[in-house]
């Protein structure tokens, strides 16, 4: 059977979006046009593919069914497009990343300038998200690939890079702490501490630690951010819990010193670069992996770009 493009994408941007109205808000088009086209889908597959409902839209069997189907589609398209670029010489194409806030400045400095001079013909889309809005993210295909720190155990997700780490405590140089070569949560308890709210992975490790409550209950600072936990260390006011490779520039200027804990759970915690199972990889994905691999310090890397030694 043949469907046309056009209101298959009109559909699987209603599913993935939820509403028609948010949909056509993200293909700047008239909600109406999607309605027409998704009326014009039905009829040709001769089979309702949604319900609207006073909670809002209710996909049926076959709506589930022909949004699968886009979506195997589209990718191989893209990937056949890709592909046949990087038959041609190049390789080229765009590779979408969600990365936790923790690899950003790894990311940037390590893999995204090399990329640019090695690949020119790649087109870059980075977002930076919590852990879980990363791994729906995958499994909905809103991305080639994630960055995550401590990430759940999914079937659906296939490991392409991995890591262990200790979590540390980063401690501005003067404090008493900064001088220990290791530490345990229970050592941190007395400094005033900035904790990262629960989306983020260090939040949920520390959870289910032995005195994690205590330290969620009588931190200084809750923030939404891993540059304001960063800065307030840089400012003197106290101490954070991150991987060392988030903080890798301060540390290299002595700005922070970065304390590895050594309580289970803390001590060797995973960095994982995910897709979803299944999903075609591009030459352009194939291309991105391979930095990521080979250059980040999350994955092991000591490899720095020339204006950052």
């Amino acid at each position: 059977m043949k469907i046309d493009d056009k209101p298959l994408r009109y559909f699987l941007a209603v599913f993935e979006a939820g509403s028609i109205r948010t949909a056509a808000e993200n293909l700047r088009i008239a909600p109406s046009a999607i309605s027409r086209q998704i009326a014009a889908l039905e009829a040709h597959l001769e089979t309702l593919l949604m319900e609207r409902t006073k909670r809002g839209i209710i996909f049926t069997e076959a709506g589930h069914m022909v949004a699968a189907h886009a979506r195997r589609r589209f990718e191989m398209d893209e990937a056949f497009s890709v592909d046949l670029a990087a038959a041609r010489g190049a390789i080229a194409g765009k590779v979408r990343i969600a990365t936790g806030e923790g690899f950003v400045v790894d990311l940037v400095n390590h893999v995204v300038r090399p990329l640019r001079d090695e690949f020119p013909d790649i087109r870059l889309e980075i977002d930076v998200a919590g852990t879980e809005k990363i791994t729906h993210g995958i499994l909905r295909d809103d991305y080639d690939m994630g960055l995550v720190f401590n990430p759940p155990r999914n079937p659906d997700l296939e490991l392409l890079a991995e890591d262990h780490a200790p979590l540390c405590a980063l401690v501005p140089p003067g404090f008493d702490l900064a001088d220990k070569e290791s530490c345990t949560l229970s050592d941190t308890l007395n400094y005033p501490a900035a904790l990262l709210n629960p989306p983020f992975g260090v939040a949920k490790l520390l959870a289910n630690v032995d005195q994690g409550n205590r330290v969620a209950h009588d931190a200084f600072l809750t923030a939404d951010s891993i540059n304001v936990a960063i800065h307030f260390v840089l400012s003197g006011g106290g101490i954070t819990y991150l991987p060392a490779f988030a903080v890798s520039r301060q540390l290299r200027r002595g700005e922070v010193v970065a304390v590895p804990m050594t309580d289970p759970f803390l001590a060797r915690v995973p960095s994982h670069l995910l897709v979803r199972k299944g999903r075609p990889k591009t030459a352009a994905v194939r291309a991105v992996t391979g930095m990521i691999r080979d250059r980040m310090e999350a994955f092991g890397s000591a490899w720095y770009p020339e204006e950052h030694s």
